[in-house]
C-alpha cells in the first residue's frame, strides 16, 4: 500500500512539473509579444507625433499649391 501511494505522489508531481513547464513557455511567448507590441506602439506615437508636427508647422492650408 504504501509503494502504490508513493507511486500516486511521483506521478502527480510529474504531471505538475509538466504543467509549470508549459505555463513557463506560455508566459515567456507572452512576455515575447508585450515586447514587441511595446516597440510597434512606440513607432507609431513616434510617426503620429511626427505626421503632426509636420501638420502644424506646414503651410497654411488656405494656400493654393504651386501649380495653380
Amino acid at each position: 500500500m504504501p509503494d502504490n501511494r508513493i507511486d500516486s505522489v511521483e506521478t502527480k508531481i510529474a504531471y505538475l512539473e509538466d504543467t509549470l513547464q508549459t505555463l513557463n513557455d506560455i508566459v515567456s511567448n507572452q512576455q515575447k509579444d508585450i515586447e514587441e507590441l511595446r516597440v510597434s506602439c512606440k513607432y507609431l506615437v513616434d510617426r503620429q507625433k511626427g505626421l503632426a508636427e509636420m501638420i502644424e508647422g506646414g503651410a497654411d492650408t488656405d494656400e493654393r499649391p504651386p501649380h495653380y
